[in-house]
């Protein structure tokens, strides 16, 4: 069986408006159980490359979004239990506050600056691409996406003088054609939230289903998160609920748009 990917998005102490936040105790004590359960952790260039025995238990973590709250929080807890991560960076907002999310006046999240995401690299975490703004790229036109797609990953891979080798898709929703063109953009994996639909074409760079950790997880509903199986129904359908409410953000940023 593939190792579990989680997703996360916000670590901090600051209350957050959405659902997609966790305080660091919490965290800490999902990490902690990962640990003394036997747990070790993969890149996502480990996870593709099978890099791990049928038996041994391994599990991916992510992070979406790239916030500065990162270094202070989640790195020190990774680094005490011996775990890595990948973090997927809004190349056009490093080192800015979280402007592209819709807030209506609440308060503002800052993203990692150059520096941090170098010293995450240098901890051992993988960077990957998270767009170029966070659109809702099954919106954008063709010219559009291919420039989204191309530009981000071009900017990281300069700025940090290292291979940028995977996409996570805002919102954790692609298409066919948002698939196609990360492959042509050179992408070798696009990281989605649940289950893709792939029952038509043949996109090239891996699909990576992950599984969502969110504010009202608990320690019960965390734990049957990392050992459901790929298949399971009721990790799909919760998945599809929660997905849900992000479309009141698509549908705001694009009146804006």
């Amino acid at each position: 069986m593939l190792p579990p990917v989680l997703a996360y998005h916000l670590v901090d102490r600051r209350m957050d408006a959405g659902i997609a936040w966790i305080t660091p105790k919490r965290f800490e004590r999902q990490i902690a159980w990962l640990a003394e359960s036997g747990y070790r952790s993969l890149s996502l260039s480990e996870y593709l490359r099978r890099d791990h025995a049928a038996a041994e238990k391994r599990v991916v973590i992510t992070f979406d979004d790239g916030y500065r709250s990162l270094v202070q929080y989640a790195l020190p807890i990774l680094s005490r239990y011996h775990f890595r991560a990948t973090v997927f960076v809004i190349a056009g907002y490093v080192g800015r506050p979280n402007l592209w999310d819709v807030k209506f006046f609440l308060p503002r999240f800052q993203h990692l600056d150059w520096g941090e995401l170098r010293e995450l690299m240098q901890s051992g975490w993988e960077i990957g691409s998270h767009s170029l703004n966070h659109d809702y790229l099954p919106a954008l036109s063709d010219r559009q996406l291919r420039r989204d797609l191309s530009l981000s990953r071009q900017i990281l891979q300069e700025q940090l003088q290292a291979p940028v080798a995977h996409l996570s898709l805002p919102f954790g929703r692609g298409d066919q054609r948002v698939y196609r063109v990360a492959h042509e953009a050179g992408y070798a994996s696009v990281s989605i939230l649940g289950s893709g639909d792939l029952s038509s074409g043949n996109p090239q760079s891996a699909i990576i289903s992950r599984r969502g950790v969110y504010l009202w997880d608990s320690m019960r509903s965390f734990q049957r998160r990392v050992e459901a199986p790929p298949d399971s129904k009721w990790q799909y359908w919760r998945q599809r609920a929660i997905s849900a409410f992000s479309l009141g953000t698509v549908m705001v940023k694009s009146v804006r748009g």
